[in-house]
């Protein structure tokens, strides 16, 4: 019998690949087929973790997606968290400061259709 803990990270893993893949194809769950390599296969060179736990520790996973981030040659990664009692499309993503600003000017030219995607939502 599968661990309920393991279950409960594996639906999320599923859950927020599916959401992501809804808007951009190529993203899928991987899990541990790939170890060290994050939760989720994606259509662009950044590791995805994702995290669906009771506590949340940010330093853990600041951590760990920093060891992933070395392990692949990476400078960009991502944590997913799952938002307790939360839709998938509310749960948190960690980023890095450093990473924030080096995509905030990207993010910044295309604001306009940035909103109107998430005003549709």
């Amino acid at each position: 019998m599968t661990n309920p803990s393991k279950q409960k990270g594996t639906a999320f893993e599923r859950l927020a690949a599916d959401y992501l893949a809804e808007t951009i194809p190529g993203f899928d769950r991987i899990g541990s087929v790939d170890f060290g390599a994050g939760d989720l296969a994606s259509p662009y060179p950044i590791p995805h973790e994702c995290k669906a736990e009771k506590r949340i520790t940010l330093s853990e996973y600041a951590k760990q997606i920093k060891a992933i981030k070395a392990r692949l040659g990476r400078f960009l990664g991502a944590v997913i968290i799952k938002a307790p009692r939360k839709n998938v499309s509310e749960a948190y993503v960690l980023l890095t400061l450093a990473e924030w600003r080096a995509i905030l000017p990207t993010i910044a030219e295309h604001l306009d259709d940035i909103e109107a995607r998430l005003h549709a939502e």
